[in-house]
């Protein structure tokens, strides 16, 4: 018997059980002492900061990631290194952050 073989032999007893369909049950909304303000998915390191993203074979990630390890400094910090490196180069100040 497929899906819909079963569920139209089923319509005939739902139809003979008052015919009409169940009301649907009224939402129960939470009391008032229970709402709290929306949480911000923004961490506070974060705020006030943009992604900056590309895409790059995965040996230039894990050599990023080697040498975050042996310079003890994170992955972030050495990008900032290397775009005030090349803000520097082409004639613009210094200004990433880590």
């Amino acid at each position: 018997m497929t899906n819909s073989n079963r569920f139209t032999a089923a319509l005939p007893k739902l139809k003979g059980v008052g015919g009409k369909a169940p009301a649907a049950p009224e939402p129960i909304a939470p009391p008032a002492t229970e709402i709290s303000p929306p949480m911000s998915s923004v961490a506070p390191s974060r705020k006030g900061k943009v992604v900056i993203s590309a895409y790059f074979d995965p040996v230039v990630r894990q050599q990023l990631a080697i040498m975050a390890i042996r310079q003890e400094k994170s992955q972030a910090a050495l990008m900032a290194e290397a775009l005030n490196l090349l803000f520097e180069r082409h004639g613009e100040p210094p200004i990433a952050k880590a």
